[in-house]
């Protein structure tokens, strides 16, 4: 137990942090539903769907305050104002009428012969082949059915129902009735006549999309599409007001072969009017326009099915740690891009379910399960790039101060060293002064041995001062003009000496030069360098060639020699600092190894070039090239 109690201790469940939050998070989230959020992305498709298509082949006739004042009658009207509605719209042969609103008892023996003839007229028409029904509604009192003459006609309930017990609780109509207590609604009768008389199979419930049974309310329900706007003057629905049609103001064949609505719109009536996903805030939407909507909808078979919730929780969780992969391994600003993208493809792919295929993907776990994973990924990732930073700012001023102190104390040892190194030059070459011809030669051999070894050393002292200068970016130009031809010559005149020792021989092919500028003292460093080891490497009784020419752009110095070469591994590390040629001519020649690194670091502070080109056996070859300005 204590070694396990130990291994917890040690267990850092820092980087575990956003998991286990996200997790946590995450799993309270998929508790609940937040049905008005997700209202807000329902109603989106539905204003937005271009799944389904306009139908022209419904027709309202509005009963409003306008045609109550024009017929002089308040709604319901007379059994005698009907008659003259249906003689008017009987003579266009529509398909369906459909009539809404209370139709209240005779109430006179004038009126008890109008609603007979009314009767006789409806008979007709039924034998001729149209088809009519009166809508009914129910209420606390029970169903609201014509009176007895008429019920033999036919009717059916018309119910417009609204979310105020379930899901948004709005009160915004986005379902539809299909039957209540086994008895079909208007909606579902008038929807599968229509069909049946244009030769069309009729849908049965278990064939609408997205049915489903409440045991509470013994009725059957669907999700509904709309094909149009129901706002009113903004859809594209035909509405024709009720006192036009009586008096004949409707052009002959408008109603023909059409699915007429009668019911009424009145404007100072609130229960004629219902929110919807089109007016969410002012009932601007009429009964009668949605009437219409769920009788197109079930026409066309455009209803909804809802994706079942555990699909949309398994989504969100994948979504979750599909983002917290991401977010957790590359940059913030990537993962913000790649997070409003998984947004945006939840909202797109959602859109593509619902128009193409009627299915409802409850999208708001998904969206709110995206916030909370960035949400928490991203502060946890910024702590970690502030710690990173923070070690990698600490460690660059550690750095910093070590580069200070190498610095100081290569310069502080460097400077020193020049001043006990000369001395022992100075002192040996007084002593070969005093005791030339005194002393066996084996001694003045020992001296000029100290002296060259001293002159070793300070080149190599100089070369360490150089490179601390070029390190810490010290080392500054003073520019002058000059005929390269010139340092030239005096360098070749410095080594002569040497070259002699060696029986080498420095020729050189000089072409006219103009004067141009530089930094004297470092190209003379760059000549002496290439020179010095032209003659170092060439071995006895070999020639050196040094070679000057110039174009528009460049002042050309070729240095080449006859020695040993350099093979192609090494002539690519040549310019490197402290690599040394591995060959059997370094290994007997001294150097720090910082020479052609110098060299090359000089010409291109004057905006220069150098290369090299060599083969084993065959000598090496160095070009400069320097600017002809």
């Amino acid at each position: 137990m204590r070694e396990i109690f130990s291994k917890i201790k040690k267990l850092d469940l820092t980087n575990y942090y956003p998991l286990i939050f996200t997790a946590v998070f995450v799993s309270i989230l998929l508790q609940y539903r937040f049905p008005a959020l997700e209202a807000i992305f329902y109603d989106f498709r539905v204003k937005y769907d271009i799944g389904t298509t306009f139908e022209d082949n419904i027709v309202i006739i509005s009963i409003d305050e306008e045609s109550d004042e024009f017929l002089g009658e308040n709604f319901p009207y007379t059994y005698t104002t009907y008659n003259k509605l249906l003689d008017r719209l009987l003579r266009d042969n529509p398909r369906i009428i459909n009539l809404f609103g209370n139709i209240t008892e005779p109430v006179s023996e004038l009126e008890e012969r109008a609603l007979l003839e009314l009767k006789s007229k409806i008979k007709k028409y039924q034998e001729s082949g149209g088809l009519f029904r009166f809508a009914t509604e129910i209420d606390s009192w029970g169903e609201r059915i014509p009176p007895e003459p008429l019920r033999e006609i036919g009717y059916s309930p018309a119910i417009i129902n609204i979310d105020s017990s379930k899901f948004a609780k709005d009160d915004v109509s986005r379902r539809a009735v299909l039957n209540i207590s086994g008895e079909e609604s208007l909606h579902f009768w008038t929807a599968n006549e229509y069909r049946i008389s244009h030769k069309e199979t009729p849908i049965g419930l278990n064939d609408v999309l997205g049915a489903y049974y409440v045991r509470e309310a013994d009725a059957s329900f669907s999700l509904f599409r709309f094909y149009t706007s129901p706002v009113d003057n903004k859809g594209h629905l035909k509405k024709v007001p009720f006192h036009r049609v009586v008096v004949g103001n409707v052009p002959r064949g408008f109603f023909n072969d059409k699915i007429i609505l009668i019911g009424p719109s009145y404007v100072s009536n609130v229960n004629d009017y219902v929110l919807t996903p089109f007016n969410k805030v002012e009932t601007t939407a009429s009964k009668m326009s949605v009437h219409a909507q769920i009788i197109q909808a079930l026409i066309q078979n455009k209803t909804v099915k809802q994706v079942p919730f555990t699909i949309s929780n398994i989504i969100a969780l994948v979504v979750a740690l599909f983002l917290s992969m991401v977010i957790s391994r590359i940059q913030p600003a990537k993962g913000l891009m790649i997070t409003i993208g998984t947004i945006i493809s939840t909202i797109v792919l959602a859109y593509i379910l619902f128009v193409a295929f009627g299915l409802w993907l409850y999208v708001t776990h998904i969206l709110l399960t995206i916030f909370i994973v960035y949400y928490i990924w991203v502060p946890f990732r910024a702590i970690g790039e502030y710690q990173r930073r923070y070690a990698i700012q600490e460690e660059t001023k550690l750095l910093k101060r070590v580069e200070n102190l190498k610095q100081n104390f290569i310069s502080l040892m460097s400077h020193d060293l020049k001043t006990p190194v000369a001395k022992i030059a100075g002192v040996a070459d007084i002593m070969i002064q005093k005791n030339r011809g005194k002393v066996e030669p084996g001694v003045i051999d020992g001296l000029k041995s100290i002296i060259d070894s001293t002159r070793e050393l300070n080149d190599f002292i100089t070369s360490i001062l150089d490179l601390t200068k070029v390190e810490s970016r010290k080392l500054t130009l003073t520019m002058s003009s000059k005929d390269v031809n010139k340092l030239v010559e005096d360098v070749v005149k410095d080594l002569s000496y040497e070259a002699r020792q060696s029986q080498i021989e420095i020729n050189t092919e000089l072409g006219p030069l103009f004067p141009i500028e530089m930094d004297i003292t470092l190209i003379k460093r760059v000549l002496s360098n290439l020179i010095g080891n032209a003659i170092k490497y060439s071995g006895n009784d070999t020639e050196v060639l040094v070679k000057t020419w110039d174009d528009d752009e460049w002042v050309y110095i070729e240095i080449k020699d006859n020695g040993v070469g350099i093979a192609e591994d090494d002539l690519n590390n040549i310019f490197e600092k402290f690599y040394r040629v591995k060959n059997d001519a370094s290994h007997s020649i001294k150097g720090s190894g910082l020479g052609l690194y110098l060299v090359k670091y000089f010409v291109e502070l004057h905006g220069g070039k150098i290369s090299a080109e060599s083969e084993l056996g065959n000598g090496t070859s160095f070009l400069v090239q320097l600017k002809n300005q």
